[in-house]
């Protein structure tokens, strides 16, 4: 092998550049040129043809050697494994230990099992070691001699046996290492990683699929500290392989954790790391997390309210159940928050039900949805939920009631349904076109000003002036919007405690009577930008005052709400309607003689004719 450099003259044959990988070939001596000063490197065939079966054959000596030295290598771990069971020492302490019998009590009664599988050492990586190397305070004169008040004492003090090679400096490196034996009630080393039968952490971690991998130690009774509070970190493996979630691997939801990578996340509270981990949901459940953020318990959420309900509180975290557990009286998540309203529901029409086996019956998701749900409006009628499943309700009550469709418009199903509840007449703002209320930021757009005459706080609450104002501001600004007036439930959650249509509220006089307890109590509902209502207080004088006669034309209930006008005029109609035959006989009564006199002269005229 030569070099050469550019413009030099080569011998014919194969010659290669080493800066640039660059080969020239030369057919007869000439000389090879470059555009810039080059360094060839002549590779001579010969010397190829000699070194490459060299290289073969030096290699196929060395592998059986390179093979017996690993042969060899093992045959002395196993060796030395086998030596340390054979020992004279293992030997002494297997003649009791291998027995399955063999239990050990502690102070408090408990039991444990001290046999020993020589199988199973014989796999650990501790195999090497005889059993003194960590029993180091046994000994054969009097053992057993140490007395231990508990099974957790017995392995807190035998695990202290794991610092002599294992220092806590070493551990502390971990973090997961670092957050167990930092902890005041730190549990022993065996806990997690077992006694005689410990393996590397890098084969079983390679042969664990992730959730086993993550189980090793979240099965077992875990537990960390958030800010002073105490998070179970123990996972249920049984009810874990229970949830509709089974099929998945841990780091599914938990993505930033892995079998080389536990992160320690720092929470304010238990609450702030539920809300947290509860977003990974979205993930996989797209549209019901688009739901969820348009209910009242995410706006409550957004708030500042770290109560309101999140995926995790419903659903449960590891042990998420299938849909139809949610829809049984037992599984129903409302209940947690909602008791009271739920015991209401259990003493419903639908409730006894429910509770009766129908599994038609309604359950809170059938009324509310289940991730959608809206604030509760006690001022509009449910009758769109009522009617998705008695869609012959409209009919049923033409076949008795009067003017049926206005009925049903201005008077919630509730309001007759739960005939005990208090009721009040609620007054809202709403879009001409659609009946739809008009929200409160919209409501202040059409208003100015006068939105805070129509909210400012007063004694006896808005009067009829109050009201006519509004109306007129409406009309000026052809906002299309009006009051609208409809009968409900003082309380909303009475709602709940439906009675039997048999007992539903059906005399025209619990309306129609000007002491009816249905028009005691009158309010303004406004739709607050979270979707719940907002109310102020109404003089109830409004629902007989003449100026609101147009304001809420649409709400009057002949002989409830008394207009004084009203009955004023009335009464001159009936009086002056009975006042004209009265006059009119009395008058013929008195002209009696005149008549009488014209009626004789008339007969003397014609006698004469």
């Amino acid at each position: 092998m030569s070099r050469f450099y550019d413009e030099v003259v080569v011998a014919s044959g194969t010659s290669v550049e080493m800066s640039r990988d660059k080969s020239g070939r030369a057919n007869h001596e000439s000389s090879l040129t470059d555009d810039r000063p080059a360094r060839f490197q002549k590779i001579r065939t010969a010397g190829i043809v000699v070194l490459g079966p060299l290289s073969g054959l030096l290699f196929i000596c060395l592998l059986p050697l390179m093979s017996l030295l690993i042969v060899v290598t093992l045959l002395s771990k196993m060796a030395s494994a086998s030596d340390v069971m054979q020992s004279e020492e293992a030997a002494m302490c297997m003649g009791c230990h291998a027995s399955q019998d063999v239990v050990k009590t502690f102070g408090n009664k408990e039991k444990m099992s001290v046999h020993i599988s020589e199988r199973h050492f014989k796999d650990s990586v501790h195999s090497f070691l005889a059993c003194t190397g960590c029993h180091s305070k046994v000994s054969m004169d009097d053992h057993p001699s140490a007395k231990y008040a508990s099974r957790r004492e017995f392995a807190v003090q035998i695990s202290q046996a794991c610092k002599g090679c294992h220092s806590n400096e070493q551990l502390m490196v971990k973090p997961m290492h670092r957050a167990a034996i930092s902890r005041s009630n730190a549990p022993p080393c065996s806990e997690c990683h077992g006694s005689h039968s410990i393996r590397k952490s890098a084969g079983w971690k390679e042969a664990a699929s992730t959730s086993q991998y993550c189980l090793t130690c979240h099965k077992k009774d875990l537990s960390t500290s958030v800010n002073g509070e105490t998070l179970s970190l123990m996972i249920d493996e049984k009810l874990l392989r229970g949830s509709v979630h089974s099929s998945h691997e841990c780091s599914h939801c938990h993505s930033e954790y892995s079998k080389t990578t536990h992160p320690l996340g720092e929470f304010k509270n238990k609450r702030e790391l539920s809300i947290a981990f509860s977003g990974v949901c979205k993930g996989c459940h797209a549209d019901k997390y688009q739901q969820h953020q348009g209910s009242i318990h995410a706006s409550l959420l957004r708030q500042g309210n770290r109560n309101a309900p999140v995926c995790t509180d419903c659903h449960g975290a590891h042990t998420v159940g299938p849909k139809l557990l949610a829809e049984t009286l037992s599984g129903t998540p409302c209940r947690k928050c909602h008791e009271s309203t739920f015991e209401a529901y259990k003493s419903s029409v639908h409730g006894q039900a429910k509770m009766s086996g129908n599994t038609h019956a309604p359950i809170c998701s059938s009324c509310h949805s289940a991730h959608q749900v809206k604030p509760a409006l006690a001022s509009r009628s449910p009758k769109a939920t009522c009617f998705g499943c008695h869609k012959d309700a409209a009919a049923l009550h033409k076949e008795w009631l009067p003017n049926a469709d206005l009925h049903l418009d201005a008077i919630a199903c509730t309001a007759c349904h739960v005939p005990e509840a208090e009721h009040t007449v609620y007054l809202r703002v709403t879009d001409s076109k659609s009946g739809a209320s008009i929200e409160k930021a919209k409501l202040k757009e059409y208003l100015g000003s006068g939105y805070n005459d129509l909210t400012g706080a007063r004694a006896n609450g808005l009067d009829d002036k109050n009201l006519w104002d509004v109306y007129q501001q409406l009309s000026e600004r052809k906002s299309a919007a009006g009051i609208t007036g409809t009968i409900g439930l003082q309380d909303c959650n009475k709602s709940h405690s439906l009675a039997s249509k048999k007992w539903a509220v059906r005399q025209c006089d619990s309306c129609h009577d000007a002491n009816s307890k249905f028009f005691k109590t009158v309010v303004m509902a406004i739709i607050a930008p979270d979707g719940h209502e907002e109310h102020y207080a109404v003089n109830r004088a409004v629902l007989g005052s003449v100026i609101t006669l147009l304001p809420i034309n649409q709400f009057y209930a002949i002989g409830g709400t008394r207009l004084r006008f009203l009955d004023i005029l009335g009464i001159l109609m009936v009086f002056g309607g009975m006042s004209v035959p009265i006059v009119h006989l009395t008058l013929r009564f008195l002209t009696i003689p005149i008549r009488e006199a014209k009626r004789l002269n008339k007969l003397r005229r014609e006698g004469r004719r």
